[in-house]
């Protein structure tokens, strides 16, 4: 009989314990949508969306007959509340014209120019443009050789915020039509490029890491960007490490606003990782790093590991109207 109410007694513990664990997923996960998003813990409970919902489920598994019509309903609010993201997994149903103007562009954040020249030049084999982000300013020079007379380094801004550089390099037959300065602190310039009758505005830059006390900072990177999307006709193209999982609400809420779509959503590719925690890392599952686009479409997308970063590096091509 002792062993009988012991038994209970712990399944009984079990039972709320699994209870208690759902309600702190839910706790956490609405704790996203703080300041609309800009908040550093919003950002890395967005990063670790992936184990909190296997948490949650988890959890309400745990003797799910306890309270089972409270378990059900929070978990449908936390997957309903989550329910844009499959957008990345479906692609979209009209491709597009396979016989327009394309652009390819390659983006990677060198963490502090770990890549050498040569890796450099062959991520930017094939591409028409290449944005660099944490780039040593003292490598300029002997990158631009590397590349060839071909490249031009179209726009160099400094991140004040932790003392490198952002980098964007054009090559020819595109050529620079205007460059205008982001807004505010951001490093970065809108940049349009023209090649014939082809015209599209393109943005290379780098936000500030907003898990190290700069979601303010970040957040007004986000602005500066749609201000500069805004200011922007015909197609736009935003690239670089911006800091942001597709989770993270600020991030959803720049995307819709601005009209931009990642290349992920649009090709239904997924949530494809670009940041481990070493250089060359073979795991790197934190998607942070983007290609973007409006009013022009992704047609491919290519994500590399690079062994001098930390970060992966993507190549994206782009049909143009």
């Amino acid at each position: 009989m002792t062993e009988h109410r012991a038994g209970r007694r712990w399944r009984t513990l079990l039972a709320w314990a699994g209870f208690g664990v759902l309600v702190l997923c839910v706790l956490a996960v609405a704790a996203m949508y703080l300041r609309g998003g800009r908040t550093s813990i919003g950002v890395v409970i967005a990063a670790a969306l992936p184990v909190v919902v296997g948490v949650a489920l988890v959890a309400a598994l745990v003797s799910w007959r306890h309270l089972r019509w409270w378990r059900l309903a929070l978990v449908a609010a936390l997957l309903l509340s989550q329910a844009p993201l499959l957008d990345h997994v479906v692609a979209d149903p009209r491709p597009a014209a396979e016989d327009g103007p394309t652009i390819t562009v390659a983006t990677l954040n060198t963490a502090w120019a770990g890549p050498t020249d040569a890796e450099l030049v062959d991520l930017a084999d094939g591409a028409d443009v290449l944005a660099l982000q944490e780039w040593d300013p003292g490598r300029t020079d002997g990158l631009g050789r590397a590349l060839g007379p071909q490249w031009r380094l179209a726009a160099s801004d400094h991140d004040d915020y932790i003392g490198t550089d952002v980098d964007v390099w054009v090559r020819s037959p595109w050529t620079v039509a205007s460059s205008t300065p982001l807004a505010g602190r951001q490093p970065g310039s809108a940049l349009r490029l023209r090649r014939g009758g082809t015209e599209v505005t393109v943005v290379g830059t780098r936000l500030q890491n907003p898990a190290f006390l700069a979601a303010d900072r970040w957040g007004e990177g986000l602005d500066s960007l749609r201000l500069a999307t805004e200011g922007s006709d015909g197609p736009v193209i935003v690239l670089g490490d911006l800091n942001a999982p597709p989770s993270a609400v600020a991030y959803r809420r720049w995307v819709k606003r601005t009209g931009l779509r990642d290349c992920t959503a649009q090709l239904g590719s997924g949530f494809p990782g670009t940041w481990g925690r070493t250089r060359g890392a073979a795991y790197g599952p934190v998607p942070i790093d983007h290609v973007t686009t409006r009013g022009a479409a992704c047609t491919a997308l290519e994500v590399t590991r690079e062994r001098g970063s930390d970060h992966r590096a993507l190549t994206a091509t782009v049909a143009l109207p």
